[in-house]
């Protein structure tokens, strides 16, 4: 390290020279401290006085010292790059990248900072490798562990980031995986396969956290999370699928629908899908079907039937709806419908007893209306639901 020059040398730091020379640390230290108090503005006698700490495993007075010194000359890069090889050491990594970066902020062409910041890096590289080994051997956390010292030797990697915001993800820490998603997204060029990938997981992030939060019965919390989600995707039709659950659970039959429907247009054919929007047009029906508003009830129903035609409840309340209309005959058609799919159903069994008086389940399937039933539920099930946007 360079240091000022300090005139004539007295005999405590020739004598401590001479001793530092022979490796006699404790004996120097003491020479240079008693020249350092006979010259204090000579600050080589207290760098020198710095080595002997070191050489002596003395770090806290070590580190202390330099502290001092960094604080009388705070542009000396010297100093910083010494203080950085002190907490590399003692892997304080993100201590030791701050003071190599101010290191090469006031020298760019300071080799030993150089030097050090690329032993930094590939100590970084070398950590994400052990963390990447860990987590496919199902060792979260100590991938964890592994990735955050990365993280300390290069700040500025966002692949870094990316790693351990997917591993805090699957381990269910939402928050801090979403910060450092976030971060990643930050470091990443615009458009490239970094930032792509750290979108992908922050999307995957906030999905889970709103899977996690519908979970617990946290409704609207999972609404704004899966909001966040088709904020930056609104290609995926899971996460539509998940945030129409949560308003279907929360009573909001529009917005539900309509999200179900969008988890179909990019999803068609998608049955899991169709049984959802069947369901919420269902409930719609019995809603409507409990305020006496019967045509209403018949349409929401066979809606309902188009997108799931397996489901023997939604004939049944179609022909409830259709008995208070009048439609006697049609409501029959209907009852024989839900009794093929279900001839077991009590609360089929009970309209079935009202609109088909002193008939068992077998004559009814065996009547005319039986029979017609049957070929229309045939030819229902061999042909597909339709889109949503057949509805309109």
């Amino acid at each position: 390290m360079a240091a000022p020059a300090c005139g004539h040398a007295d005999q405590p730091s020739l004598q401590g020279q001479c001793l530092l020379d022979q490796e006699l640390y404790s004996e120097a230290l003491e020479a240079f401290t008693q020249a350092a108090e006979l010259q204090p503005h000579c600050r080589v006698f207290r760098q020198r006085s710095m080595v002997c700490l070191a050489a002596l495993g003395e770090f806290p007075e070590f580190l202390q010292m330099l502290n001092r010194e960094l604080e009388e000359d705070v542009r000396n890069p010297d100093a910083y790059v010494l203080r950085a090889f002190f907490y590399n050491r003692f892997e304080q990594l993100a201590l030791c990248h701050q003071d190599i970066q101010r290191a090469l902020k006031l020298e760019p062409q300071h080799r030993a900072a150089q030097a050090l910041w690329h032993r930094l890096l590939r100590q970084g590289q070398e950590a994400k490798s052990q963390a990447v080994l860990k987590a496919l051997c199902g060792d979260l956390h100590g991938a964890l562990y592994k990735i955050s010292l990365a993280i300390e030797s290069d700040p500025l990697a966002a692949e870094f980031f990316t790693l351990r915001g997917t591993l805090l993800r699957l381990l269910k820490n939402f928050s801090a995986a979403s910060k450092d998603l976030a971060r990643a997204r930050e470091l990443s060029t615009v458009g490239s396969p970094e930032a792509r990938e750290a979108q992908r997981q922050l999307v995957l992030t906030y999905n889970d956290c709103a899977v996690h939060c519908y979970a617990l019965g946290r409704l609207d919390e999972a609404v704004k999370l899966l909001g966040e989600a088709l904020r930056d995707e609104r290609m995926e039709q899971g996460i539509y699928a998940n945030r129409g659950e949560c308003f279907f659970r929360l009573g909001e039959l529009a917005y539900a629908l309509a999200d179900y429907q969008q988890a179909l247009e990019l999803s068609p054919g998608n049955r899991v899908v169709q049984g959802r929007i069947a369901a919420v047009l269902h409930e719609k029906g019995r809603q409507d079907l409990a305020a006496r508003r019967f045509l209403e009830a018949e349409a929401c129903f066979s809606m309902a039937i188009e997108h799931d035609p397996r489901e023997a409840l939604y004939y049944l309340d179609r022909a409830m709806a259709k008995w208070c209309l009048g439609k006697v005959e049609s409501a029959r058609e209907d009852v024989a419908l839900s009794l093929w799919l279900n001839p077991t159903d009590s609360k089929i069994l009970s309209l079935a007893r009202h609109l088909f008086p002193r008939k068992t389940v077998q004559a009814i399937l065996r009547s005319e209306t039986g029979r017609l039933a049957q070929q229309t539920l045939d030819k229902i099930l061999q042909c597909p639901p339709r889109l949503p946007s057949d509805d309109a």
